[in-house]
């Protein structure tokens, strides 16, 4: 498989390290190739900043999907995952969609430990959109922005697993998802120190996109082709009959008028 991972921001600071995540959850054999926007705002963190890059995203998927098996958007909130499915014949995964789908494999009260609280309406807002089954129970952050999350790692990691311990004391979760790409590579910390399954969203979103690859979970050009093609030689058939029955030498002409006449 050849994976498109466009990471939604306008500066390549975070490239080789989260090239290296996805590639760390991929089998041998997978190509990874992240890219970042030429432009756009340094995080994900604002309704201004989520709507600025969806064109960004949609305009690079557009560039560069060719030659690849599935595409990828690198942010938790998924922005424009759902346009690029409208747009593009290739699996277009987003983290927080994968991520909630194997969480509803693992447990059924399931909690999200996001960023600060500047980001988590718009967590929540994506969550709201996909959780049919209302199986989030609760939705927390922890005080740092995601431009801080790897200044100090070790704080980070102490602060999710705070918020997880937390979110299974207080809401009885039995799965915990990271609600941030730049928590990825944290879950088996978490996962030791709490107990309890852990998704990790870029894991979440390297296993899905080879899911749906695999099962070609996608609208492929050449199906569409070949779906139109016999579609319309089907209509042809029809017409054809169509026209010799209605012919006064044709058998069904004169079967039809003789079963009139009986009738």
């Amino acid at each position: 498989m050849r994976l498109l991972v466009i990471n939604p921001v306008g500066h390549t600071k975070w490239d080789e390290q989260d090239k290296r995540l996805y590639e760390s959850f991929a089998p041998h054999g997978t190509e990874i190739v992240l890219v970042s926007l030429p432009k756009g705002p340094p995080s994900v963190e604002t309704s201004q900043a989520h709507r600025e890059v969806i064109p960004l995203i949609i305009a690079k998927a557009n560039e560069m999907s060719g030659d690849f098996d599935a595409i990828a958007v690198n942010c938790f909130l998924d922005p424009a995952v759902d346009s690029l499915r409208r747009t593009t014949a290739k699996p277009a995964i987003g983290p927080c969609e994968a991520s909630l789908a194997i969480a509803y494999l693992a447990g059924s009260r399931i909690g999200v430990v996001s960023v600060h609280n500047k980001a988590l309406w718009l967590v929540r807002e994506r969550l709201r959109e996909l959780d049919q089954g209302k199986r989030v129970k609760s939705v927390v952050s922890i005080p740092m922005g995601v431009l801080e999350l790897d200044e100090d790692w070790d704080q980070t990691g102490r602060r999710v697993i705070e918020k997880s311990e937390e979110l299974k004391a207080t809401h009885d979760v039995d799965v915990v998802c990271l609600g941030c790409t730049g928590l990825a590579g944290l879950a088996p910390t978490i996962r030791q120190a709490v107990g309890i399954p852990v998704i990790d969203p870029i894991g979440a979103t390297v296993k899905m996109a080879l899911a749906a690859v695999d099962l070609s979970a996608c609208r492929s050009s050449a199906t569409e082709k070949q779906s139109e093609q016999l579609c319309h030689k089907q209509r042809t058939d029809l017409l054809r009959k169509k026209t010799e029955c209605e012919s006064p030498n044709s058998l069904c002409f004169r079967t039809h008028k003789y079963q009139a006449f009986r009738g």
